[in-house]
């Protein structure tokens, strides 16, 4: 017979949420302890206390290698993530034919950690030559890393381009600048020079020189019969100029001491974006970084997306370096007066979080050069080859002494967001952003541009011999 009795029901009832209830702080107790793991924390057996440790990555190019933290062995290959106690540990990377990669890295408790730039370097490097030249005055690598521009004779209107897409064999044309592009002077001498590509890896910009008159061509690399000369088409001298966007129509440039943009294809130029300019840098399309005098003063300003704002302020007597970047949605701007750095936060915004100075740094040999690394995450000042890095997502700074004094108002060429190149001493020598990891390639031309391909499998320079200069590659893989 069936119990229908109230004391039964409930019994029932009490067990049924007696159950739910323990479901539920069991989901919310595993929830929270997902949620503390994720974060980082440890429950420490030896000591019976809880502690928040941090994240590590770990990723190399080439991938599969050995990793071992602290003299531990760990038990998986790149890439892979790890667990670690806050503090200061070591890493590092083997691999079979390959030159062995270390860090040295200090965490904080709950943060997450990428040890993801590894460049492992093969330990024998065969370089072979792609190409050889009499004479290489200029040569600048594309931002893709698909092409190379080399221009030989300065006087000679012709120019190289090495197809890079297949690394182990790049093909080589020639752009013969037609008659007319350019103007001549009769008894006048002249000269060629590569200033830079587009974003897209297509337009060239070249300054060429004749007597006293500066004028700037654009060649197509697709098109290579159609180059158009900026400076003749707008009728105004130009003394510095740079590609806003991939259309190779439109840049920003000065024209006497004003800066201003110029439309080729609508052949016009704006108003003055500012005036009175001493220095100025262009970011991604339409942002700009600069310094002009007003008066007794010298300002270092911006111009993001068509909004002005004036950052510092100084005595117009101080030379005074500035560049502009981003990182993570924010602006930057990097301020160097002779040993001090000085690091703006969103320079464009509402008081008070706009205009901050977010870091400061000393050069102990004074900045000669400054600049932003390719992702905007280190600001880099220095003097040749000697610099201070700072690391805006770590808030660390690392002072940098590389062989070789350099050309001092030279900045070192960033190969990707992480390595540097110098090559003072005629050695191409690669180095992360704090000096670590410090590899010599080959033999190189000191002041000329070197490329990784764009699969990072070979490593292209200029290197002078005996017979006169050759365009080299150097294997950066080990195949089998």
């Amino acid at each position: 017979m069936q119990d229908n009795s109230p004391n039964k029901k409930r019994r029932a009832t009490a067990v049924r949420f007696f159950t739910y209830g323990v479901m539920t702080i069991a989901t919310i107790a595993i929830s929270i302890v997902c949620i503390l793991l994720v974060l980082g924390y440890r429950f420490d057996f030896s000591h019976q206390t809880v502690s928040q440790g941090a994240l590590v990555q770990y990723r190399s190019f080439p991938e599969g290698a050995r990793i071992t933290f602290d003299g531990q062995l760990l038990s998986f290959l790149t890439p892979g993530k790890r667990n670690v106690d806050a503090g200061k540990h070591t890493a590092v990377y083997q691999l079979k034919d390959y030159r062995e990669w270390s860090k040295t890295l200090t965490v904080k408790a709950g943060e997450l950690r990428w040890l993801n730039y590894a460049r492992l370097i093969p330990q024998s490097i065969t370089t072979t030559t792609v190409k050889e030249f009499p004479v290489v005055t200029s040569n600048i690598p594309s931002p893709d890393r698909k092409w190379m521009a080399i221009w030989g004779a300065a006087d000679k209107p012709e120019v190289t381009i090495a197809d890079l897409r297949d690394s182990k064999s790049p093909k080589l044309s020639t752009i013969a600048l037609p008659a007319g592009s350019y103007t001549e002077v009769a008894g006048q001498p002249h000269s060629f020079t590569l200033e830079e590509w587009d974003f897209a890896g297509r337009f060239m910009l070249v300054r060429h020189v004749v007597g006293d008159k500066t004028e700037f061509l654009r060649l197509d690399r697709t098109r290579p019969q159609e180059v158009q000369n900026v400076t003749a088409l707008l009728n105004v001298p130009i003394s510095e100029l740079h590609f806003s966007g991939t259309s190779g129509e439109v840049f920003y440039g000065v024209q006497g001491t004003d800066i201003r943009k110029f439309d080729i294809n609508a052949k016009t130029i704006s108003s003055p974006v500012a005036s009175v300019v001493q220095d100025f840098n262009l970011y991604k399309t339409n942002s700009l970084g600069y310094v002009r005098d007003d008066g007794d003063k010298r300002i270092v300003g911006v111009n993001i997306d068509g909004e002005k704002a004036a950052v510092r302020s100084y005595d117009i007597t101080e030379p005074v370096l500035t560049d502009l970047s981003s990182y993570f949605s924010h602006y930057y701007v990097a301020i160097a007066r002779g040993t001090r750095v000085d690091v703006v936060k969103d320079p464009i915004g509402p008081a008070p979080d706009a205009r901050k100075t977010v870091a400061s740094f000393q050069v102990p040999v004074g900045a000669k050069w400054l600049q932003f690394s390719n992702n905007g995450r280190f600001v880099v000042a220095g003097s040749g080859s000697q610099f201070v890095t700072y690391d805006l997502e770590t808030k660390e700074t690392f002072s940098v002494n590389l062989p070789g004094s350099g050309t001092p108002e030279k900045p070192l060429q960033w190969l990707d967001d992480y390595y540097l190149v110098s090559s003072p001493d005629k050695n191409l020598r690669l180095s992360e952003f704090d000096g670590a990891n410090q590899q010599v390639i080959t033999d190189v031309e000191p002041g000329t541009n070197v490329t990784l391909t764009e699969d990072g499998k070979a490593l292209l320079s200029i290197a002078r011999t005996s017979r006169g200069f050759v365009l080299q590659s150097s294997k950066m893989v080990v195949e089998n």
